[in-house]
């Protein structure tokens, strides 16, 4: 049976992440690689924003940028109201630590350790009390399953273990990059089904990155990027349209900057 994401649901808040002017180039300065071009945005709180477009048209240097995990050649980022453009990295470390989750395709999880201790491990890097772990596996369908070693687990449970150590800490915001792409339909429904339940409860922003339009379709809104620019922003419509929207953007000429 196929999981169907609840009508989208618009917060209007004080924002969470903004980025201005923000350009991210790689390479030498006289052969650039040109991964982000002046993109500018601001996400409120409590809102699920779908990040999609062509393989590099700049989606994960976006979210990499926004969560501080790059740094960005010009323009401004500011994370949960501090401006991290030029944080030092000790002070960056620790806001992604306290106020930040991450959801990856890999997981990111350490398998010889159990899922206590992969839920647990930012708390003991020095992060905020978390919120009581049984609560918190039994929210993401893994009660019982505590001391599990985390290699024993199918890729469905190792993204739950994700999303758990994601939302433990209270997060303002989570990133997530493509987090259902190793999953099948149905687990990955199930997957972004968690994250819009840490949107609309607790009211965490979620930013995510996915080709899928069936994933994005969970979101409230859907920011397109092609050749590093943002190209459209607004609330998110159903799949099909998503999926027309992408055929279409693809189908443009690129122009020679």
């Amino acid at each position: 049976m196929s999981v169907s994401p609840p009508a989208p649901r618009l917060v209007r808040m004080e924002n969470v992440v903004e980025l201005d002017g923000v350009s991210r180039s790689y390479g030498s300065r006289r052969r650039p690689i040109n991964a982000l071009r002046g993109v500018s945005l601001l996400v409120p709180a409590g809102v699920f924003v779908a990040v999609m477009g062509a393989t590099g048209s700049g989606k994960s240097t976006l979210l990499h940028c926004a969560a501080g995990l790059d740094r960005p050649t010009s323009g401004r980022v500011r994370l949960v109201g501090r401006d991290v453009t030029r944080m030092r990295e000790g002070a960056l470390t620790r806001l992604r630590r306290d106020r930040v989750g991450f959801v990856f395709q890999s997981y990111n999880l350490l398998s010889e350790l159990t899922v206590r201790q992969n839920v647990l491990l930012p708390r003991r890097l020095g992060g905020p009390r978390p919120r009581p772990l049984d609560e918190v596996l039994a929210e993401v369908g893994l009660a019982g399953l505590a001391d599990r070693p985390v290699g024993e687990l199918s890729g469905g449970q190792r993204q739950r273990v994700a999303i758990a150590r994601a939302l433990a800490g209270r997060p303002a915001v989570v990133f997530a990059d493509e987090p259902t792409g190793a999953l099948d339909p149905a687990t990955g429904g199930q997957v972004l089904r968690l994250l819009r339940t840490g949107v609309d409860r607790a009211g965490v922003t979620v930013v995510m990155v996915t080709h899928d339009p069936t994933a994005a379709a969970w979101s409230d809104r859907l920011i397109l990027l092609r050749d590093g620019e943002l190209v459209a922003d607004g609330p998110t419509p159903d799949a099909a349209t998503i999926a027309q929207r992408l055929r279409a953007e693809a189908s443009e000429p690129v122009v020679a900057q």
